[in-house]
């Protein structure tokens, strides 16, 4: 297999647009919940941090989507993108936008800790790949997730492999991109 030689990977929350698509989406899907328990379970953000893990994400999807049926939630994700789409000035990142659509890359790939069905709607912006945190069904419903937060270094290492160079645009590069080789070129994008 012959390698390709550039890539660009793109994370979603925070960089492509402008603000974190699984929490806004439970806040459209489920406002009361989110609500209440974004308040309560606030200082779960400490322990993200400490543990480099995503505790209070975990603990609202499980409080907001667990259970729910797939075909809903490819819906409402759907929906939720629409809205974006609608307001793109508000949410987009330009920049980021304008660097997508360049023809200069070989390859280029949403990699991003939101959810499956919320990032799957991004690819029709030009993405070839879209890579995000893995939802789990049981009978066609919402059970859990593989959740990207803090290994998304381990997915840029597989894709190192496969092209000459990588220039990942991230709000929060995660240290192992710093440590992968030199043909990454990590560019950081203020939030």
């Amino acid at each position: 297999m012959s390698r390709i030689s550039e890539a660009l990977i793109i994370d979603l929350d925070n960089t492509l647009v402008k603000t974190n698509t699984t929490f806004e989406f439970m806040e459209i899907l489920c406002p009361l919940r989110y609500a209440v328990f974004s308040r309560y379970f606030k200082p779960l953000l400490l322990l993200n941090k400490i543990f480099k893990r995503d505790f209070y994400k975990l603990m609202m999807i499980m409080i907001c989507i667990k259970g729910r049926k797939k075909r809903e939630l490819e819906c409402y994700a759907k929906i939720y993108y629409e809205m974006i789409k609608k307001n793109w000035s508000k949410y987009c990142s330009g920049d980021v936008l304008n660097l997508l659509q360049t023809e200069a890359y070989k390859a280029k790939v949403l990699l991003t800790a939101s959810l499956d069905f919320i990032a799957n709607n991004f690819k029709e912006l030009g993405f070839d790949l879209v890579i995000a945190s893995k939802t789990i069904y049981n009978n066609e419903r919402f059970h859990s997730f593989f959740d990207l937060y803090r290994r998304k270094g381990g997915i840029v290492k597989i894709l190192s492999k496969q092209f000459d160079n990588i220039i990942v645009i991230d709000d929060d590069p995660e240290p192992a991109f710093y440590t992968l080789n030199k043909k990454i070129t990590v560019v950081r994008v203020s939030k």
